[in-house]
């Protein structure tokens, strides 16, 4: 694992306990080597959306963000709130990039995704469509 991944896996479980602390649940991972893909894109590529880089264009940024919300849902790598962290650092992301973006919208969208219906690049084209 490179450092940036090491950073984006604090990252991300620093977002889980913070929810787990405020509206409860069990805390604590439970796949640890599910998290780390979820932070490791083909190539050896990390999500550096996650450490503020600036991204070239906004579908690199929708093609990781796609990549992090199908393998946080589809692999489930928390003992809770894996639904609440990914909504969490998706708004925290698009805020950073300041999009426009309707919170309601991508709650709903978040709560109901199928990753057995829908793979990572249908997430990131739903995100391009529904960002501004």
């Amino acid at each position: 694992m490179t450092k940036d991944q090491v950073r984006q896996i604090k990252l991300i479980c620093y977002a889980n306990w913070l929810i787990t602390e405020k509206v409860g649940g069990d805390k604590g991972v439970r796949d640890l080597q599910m998290l780390k893909a979820t932070v490791t894109l083909p190539g050896g590529l990390s999500l550096t959306c996650f450490l503020g880089e600036k991204l070239p264009n906004r579908k690199d940024l929708f093609l990781q963000l796609g990549w992090f919300i199908f393998y946080m849902l589809d692999s489930e790598p928390f003992n809770a709130r894996n639904r609440t962290t990914t909504l969490l650092l998706l708004l925290w992301v698009l805020r950073y990039y300041r999009l426009g973006f309707d919170a309601p919208e991508f709650a709903e969208y978040i709560r109901t995704l199928d990753t057995l219906k829908h793979g990572n690049s249908d997430i990131s084209l739903w995100l391009a469509n529904h960002c501004r």
